[in-house]
Formats: C-alpha cells, sequence, structure tokens
C-alpha cells in the first residue's frame, strides 16, 4: 500500500459544496483528493472512481458507520469501473465529536478502507459557531484542544495516522506550531499553499 503523503490539500472552505461531491484543489504536489460526505450516492462516486483516484475524503464523519457506508458504495462503484474491490482509500475528516475511542460506535475495525483521521477544525468552527478557538497565547481553548485530542486518540485505537488541521501561521511560526503538531503524535497536516506543504514534508518525518 502507497504510504500517505505528509501535507494534504484541500478546496478552500468558502468554496466547498455543501452537498455531493467536494473537489480538492489542485496541488503541483499530487497531494489533493476528491471530498464527499454522508449525502453522496453511488452516482456522486462513479466518475471520482472511474478517473482511479485512489483516495478519496469523506466529510462530517463522526463514527464509524460514516465509513461503512462509503464503503459500500465505494464498492459498487468499482464494480461499476472495472477496479479491484477495496481499492479505492478513505480518509475521514471530522471535527471531533466523536464517541469514545474503543466504544462500538466507533472507527476501530470498521473498514480496511480506513486510512486515516483529518481533524476539521473549520467544521468545528461551524458546530461552535460563537465558540473562540484559540487562546492570546496561541493554545487552543478547550473545547477545540478536546476535539483534537479526540482525533488523536481514535485514530490511535483504530491504528491508523491522523492529521491535524489547517493552519493560517507562517514562517517560524508555522514552522513551530508543525514541531508541536508533530511531538503530539500527528502524522501530518492540511497545507493551504506549496510552502507549507514543504514545511509539513521536511518537520513531520521522525527519524
Amino acid at each position: 500500500m502507497t504510504m500517505l503523503p505528509r501535507a494534504l490539500f484541500l478546496m478552500p472552505p468558502a468554496e466547498r459544496a455543501p452537498m455531493g461531491r467536494r473537489e480538492a484543489a489542485p496541488a503541483a504536489s499530487g497531494h489533493a483528493f476528491p471530498i464527499v460526505n454522508n449525502e453522496s450516492t453511488v452516482d456522486d462516486l462513479q466518475a471520482i472512481v472511474a478517473a482511479g483516484t485512489a483516495v478519496i475524503g469523506l466529510a462530517g464523519c463522526r463514527k464509524g458507520a460514516d465509513i461503512q457506508r462509503l464503503a459500500t458504495l465505494l464498492s459498487v462503484a468499482e464494480a461499476q469501473a472495472g477496479r479491484a474491490d477495496g481499492e479505492t482509500r478513505i480518509l475521514a475528516l471530522t471535527d471531533g465529536i466523536l464517541p469514545a475511542p474503543a466504544a462500538p460506535e466507533g472507527f476501530a475495525g470498521k473498514s480496511p478502507r480506513l486510512s486515516a483521521l483529518v481533524w476539521d477544525r473549520l467544521a468545528l468552527e461551524n458546530a461552535l459557531a460563537t465558540a473562540t478557538r484559540r487562546l492570546q497565547d496561541g493554545t487552543w481553548t478547550v473545547a477545540f484542544a478536546t476535539a483534537r485530542a479526540a482525533v488523536l486518540l481514535a485514530a490511535a485505537a483504530g491504528g491508523i495516522p491522523a492529521y491535524d488541521c489547517a493552519c493560517d501561521l507562517a514562517g517560524n511560526s508555522f514552522q513551530r506550531d508543525c514541531e508541536t503538531s508533530r511531538n503530539e503524535g500527528f502524522y501530518g497536516r492540511i497545507a493551504t499553499d506549496a510552502a507549507q506543504a514543504a514545511v509539513i514534508d521536511a518537520t513531520y518525518p521522525r527519524g
């Protein structure tokens, strides 16, 4: 199985469609991937699978049943496209409002397609519209820190990597934030541009 990249590119939030298929932003690194959600159908997946997409993102993911549903639809789409069953992997984008890591509703053992969890901070901001996300010293407020930790723990319980959210910092501040994220256990993170991707690719791998 091909290793996942450390830096992922997603469509800017303002351009995300509310339903069905959502395209990933183009990236020179080739790490962009298409995004669907829990309302997507086999028809939405057919073109993605037929194009030979290796990895697909599932937005709005909160429980293992979300993964199982998409895995079932992907099996149908793969059969229609003449691709091998299970060939398309899933990245679960989640706001971090999750069941306990070992709960039956969690992600562990739900599908071999599930390759990573991605913390979608923007989705949590939508869920907590009036909440402050960071304190003046840059640390996360309680709700955001808890959701972020939940993603790490759920990924660990499922034996898969976790990706940190996109960050609006730059330069040395972004470098330090990536180092902290890596040391906390994240495998990689969402990048917003090629400069961030270069920092992520250099920072997250451990020696």
